[in-house]
């Protein structure tokens, strides 16, 4: 199904939140770039079609006696002070903003949230909520980096041979216990009080403190000597931590670790499902996407918060799920507008020039 929307229609729904699935070695400020351009240029092939103003301009004559000047009649003329040629385009990138919820350096990748324009002004509130985030996290055992960095000179290297599946289980498990613990003290609730008894029974307990990193469930995805695959739910993270963490289980295990790749699968409400790829920057598939996310996001915040992190029931992740077939995200209209290229294996982050020889 193909929308269509006016000049003024696509100026109060460019306001709200969107949700972008940002791939590996690509800056978040590249991605707000794209993002702009590509809306301003495809929302200003529309502005053409809106009809210029027009005004009447008085016939001045001199009178043929005395030479004065003399209004002989009127004419209907472009009002030229309107022009694009004179204010310039109706859409433009320095007049837009967008931020990002939470920062992804570049060699990471996973779900990204956006507040657009007014949804700015609305981060601090969803920042406000802890939002739980989910992250896969990929590393290798025997093995250290300058400042733990994912594409890092090497700089030490250890044995890893005494390191079994056994044992990385025991580890996610010490740390899993040791932020269980912490998550009160983040909530300001005395360990041996009866408070903290309803709320280990409810659930996890939503921390009070934020900006710092609470990890609520680790779990070992994937163990074949020496890489390994976890997933983590935290909240309040960054991606510095996220790679001292992968490198604090090497420490454990008695070698040293360092990451291979930091993917965000899931960041609040918003899934991979949700998120729109960068080869889907049009301007109807944006529109639907702000539309999708900002119903979602204040569906959440309409919610009263609770003192717990409540696990969503199968039927709330199914109306999550169904947001994406209800706004239409993945139909032939927009599947169209995608031009089949073939997937380059060998791409660089900064580019590369072929020379084809004959």
């Amino acid at each position: 199904m193909k929308y269509s929307f006016n000049v003024r229609e696509i100026q109060s729904l460019l306001n709200g939140f969107m949700c972008i699935f940002k791939p590996r070695d690509v800056s978040i400020l590249a991605i707000e770039k794209l993002l702009m351009r590509r809306i301003c240029e495809q929302a200003n092939c529309l502005d053409p079609c809106r009809p210029l103003p027009t005004i009447e301009m008085p016939i001045v004559e001199a009178h043929p006696k005395s030479g004065a000047l003399v209004v002989v009649g009127r004419k209907k003329q472009i009002d030229y002070s309107k022009h694009p040629l004179m204010v310039g385009q109706m859409f433009r990138p320095e007049d837009m903003r967008i931020e990002a919820l939470n920062y992804l350096e570049p060699s990471c990748s996973g779900v990204c949230v956006f507040g657009l324009n007014d949804g700015c002004d609305q981060l601090e509130k969803v920042r406000d909520r802890a939002w739980l985030n989910e992250y896969i996290l990929e590393g290798e055992l025997g093995r250290e980096t300058v400042e733990h960095q994912i594409r890092g000179k090497v700089s030490s290297r250890e044995k890893f041979d005494h390191v079994t599946l056994h044992k990385m289980n025991c580890v996610l498990s010490m740390i899993r216990m040791q932020f269980k613990k912490t998550s009160f003290e983040f909530a300001n609730v005395e360990m041996e009080s009866q408070e903290a008894f309803e709320l280990a029974r409810r659930g996890a307990p939503r921390p009070k403190v934020l900006g710092s990193p609470l990890i609520f469930d680790i779990d070992l995805v994937h163990f074949r000597s020496p890489n390994f695959k976890i997933n983590v739910q935290i909240t309040g993270e960054q991606c510095p931590f996220m790679r001292k963490l992968v490198h604090e289980i090497g420490c454990c295990l008695h070698t040293m670790a360092s990451p291979r790749r930091i993917r965000r699968v899931r960041e609040g409400c918003f899934g991979l499902e949700h998120a729109l790829l960068d080869k889907h920057f049009h301007l109807e598939s944006i529109l639907k996407n702000v539309m999708m996310s900002t119903k979602m996001v204040n569906n959440n915040l309409a919610r009263q918060s609770t003192d717990v992190i409540e696990v969503k029931s199968e039927q709330e992740l199914e109306e999550e799920r169904q947001m994406v077939d209800k706004f239409r995200l993945r139909d032939k209209w927009t599947e169209q507008l995608v031009d089949e290229v073939a997937e380059d294996n060998m791409k660089l982050p900064w580019g590369r020039e072929y020379t084809f020889v004959s």
